[in-house]
């Protein structure tokens, strides 16, 4: 009876101690636990261009309110806008990269529905059935025009995307060299060998046949590039872009349509 008297509180006392001393230890999983929640605490990967494509992503990338503005509902068509254009053509490059990108980043493809015609001064003849093509910066413009076509038309179902790699492209130090690393960048689910097995084949000689058509057939014809269309007319002015867009949408007013247009484009540049 003494001894079973005396084994109660040493086996409470070694209770005790096992608590006590396991009382660091779960400090310090709890420590490394609040560690690991930090660390693991999701960071925003995506491009500015998809911050708004789901909620998950407006919410890691800490945009839900400017995405909110972006779902708001409307059946107000997209104001259109065709650029022609020629890719080695150094205004064209400047308006699309400086003043059509920075645009439709704002306003989005609910407001904005964007053509991309990269043709612009070139010439075209048939021999034999097929087209050649001659255009005004030489050799290299026609491949970097047919390269920049067949992206548009093997992202055809992914209009972002496509937009997103011509820019890079039109906005790099060196257009002829930045087709592969501008997809590694933006679609590295699209190849360069995809691409240039459109671009010398028969499927990019009529795509580029098409382009052509819709520059030639231009009411009224265009006297230089890069060419504008905002809803079916020439805008002279390339800088009054983001105002025209907003005067001509008939949906729900865009929250920077509200401010000054030009302030907006200067920041956005500058």
């Amino acid at each position: 009876m003494a001894s079973a008297t005396a084994w109660v509180p040493l086996a409470s006392l070694l209770l005790l101690l096992l608590l006590v001393a396991g009382a660091p230890s779960q400090a310090g999983r709890l420590h490394l636990s609040h560690g690991r929640s930090q660390h693991t605490k999701p960071v925003c990967t995506q491009p500015v261009y998809n911050w708004c494509s789901s909620w998950e992503n407006s919410q890691i990338c800490e945009t839900p309110k400017e995405c909110s503005a972006l779902w708001r509902n409307s059946d107000a068509p997209p104001v259109s806008v065709k650029l022609f254009y020629e890719t080695l053509c150094p205004g064209c490059r400047s308006f699309l990269s400086m003043m059509l990108f920075p645009t439709w980043l704002l306003l989005g493809n609910d407001v904005m529905n964007i053509t991309l015609v990269p043709f612009g001064n070139a010439q075209e003849t048939s021999v034999n059935g097929t087209w050649t093509f001659t255009c005004q910066h030489g050799e290299d413009e026609c491949e970097i025009n047919m390269i920049q076509t067949c992206v548009l038309y093997l992202l055809q179902d992914d209009f972002s995307s496509a937009f997103v790699v011509i820019n890079c492209m039109l906005s790099s130090y060196n257009v002829e060299t930045s087709l592969n690393l501008c997809l590694k960048l933006y679609t590295p689910f699209l190849s360069e060998d995809d691409i240039m097995k459109c671009a010398k084949g028969p499927i990019g000689n009529s795509l580029m046949h098409q382009n052509a058509m819709m520059t030639n057939h231009l009411s009224p014809p265009h006297t230089y590039t890069p060419w504008i269309v905002v809803e079916e007319k020439h805008l002279e002015n390339p800088s009054g872009l983001l105002t025209m867009v907003c005067q001509l949408y008939q949906g729900e007013m865009p929250e920077v349509c509200k401010r000054n247009a030009s302030s907006i484009t200067k920041q956005i540049l500058y």
